[in-house]
């Protein structure tokens, strides 16, 4: 006689079928190069304006380029660092408002690409016409601003513990400040991801949406260290690509943490899909009875 599943594995099953249903119905694979494309306009804009919003301060800028190194491939570092050296001889105020107008402009672009997917997958939008715009400014600001406060924690982490030594001598700190930086980041990039998804959720549809940004926080990382690797070994993709690979790799890396943001958001849908099918498993136990 077979052995029956349990119920639990049956759940996982469950979920695991609907999350792969989203992605092939949803075309989360065309939705993520749509969204790849925004993503991109927006990037050096975003240098600009956080070169603005650092004091224009080279040094630092190559200090984050450094944290980067574990993400990007050498030669994607490389056009950054060409492009910021860039920045650095012609910045203006005409170059900050330029930056800061095409950087809202291309990540509101963005918020609205990730509302229409997101509600196509939960059934209905949560924010439609003037409402869905201005939603994605507000959010494309908020976005920015949360980018320059994680730049920020990355300076400040080792004064903060230093200063918690000093003054607080009781207390025993033995953190290396290096890892406390990257748990700092990868906890403002859940607040981001949760924010998008718990504002794309619709009115009147409520579900959990904290572990859809559980798995992109971690998958977001997880995924860059292995495509890094993978590219710190291919060193003959220039070869097909030439002096384009940068910006290829750049986009292609960012593809991948698109597919990831929306895996996230099938996750908490197929979630949300599952308590409703137990729900009505457990009435018709009940009606049974």
């Amino acid at each position: 006689m077979p052995l029956r599943e349990k119920p639990d594995v049956k759940k996982l099953i469950y979920l695991i079928k609907r999350v792969i249903h989203y992605y092939n119905v949803k075309q989360i694979p065309l939705a993520s190069a749509a969204l790849c494309y925004y993503m991109m306009m927006t990037v050096f804009p975003l240098i600009i304006c956080l070169y603005t919003l650092l004091g224009q301060n080279y040094d630092q800028a190559l200090r984050i380029l450094e944290f980067a190194e574990d993400f990007l491939s050498s030669d994607t570092l490389d056009t950054i660092r060409s492009f910021l050296a860039y920045v650095e001889d012609n910045h203006s105020l005409a170059m900050a408002i330029a930056g800061l107008t095409v950087m809202i402009t291309s990540a509101s672009a963005a918020v609205r690409s990730m509302l229409v997917t997101i509600g196509r997958m939960q059934g209905g939008l949560r924010y439609t016409g003037i409402t869905g715009f201005v939603f994605s400014v507000l959010y494309s600001v908020v976005f920015l601003a949360a980018t320059w406060f994680a730049i920020i924690v990355m300076f400040s982490s080792r004064n903060i513990l230093n200063l918690i030594r000093r003054w607080l001598p009781i207390v025993e700190v033995d953190v290396n400040w290096h890892e406390v930086k990257y748990w700092m980041l990868a906890i403002i990039m859940f607040l981001i991801l949760w924010g998008m998804y718990r504002f794309s959720r619709e009115k009147g549809n409520r579900y959990f949406t904290w572990p859809g940004a559980i798995f992109a926080t971690f998958g977001i990382v997880g995924m860059s260290l292995i495509f890094s690797g993978f590219i710190a070994v291919s060193a003959r993709y220039s070869l097909v690509y030439g002096s384009l690979a940068s910006v290829i790799l750049l986009m292609y890396w960012i593809y991948l943490i698109c597919q990831v943001i929306y895996i996230g958001a099938a996750i908490n849908v197929s979630l949300r899909d599952l308590k409703k099918m137990s729900a009505r498993q457990r009435e018709r136990k009940e009606n049974e009875n």
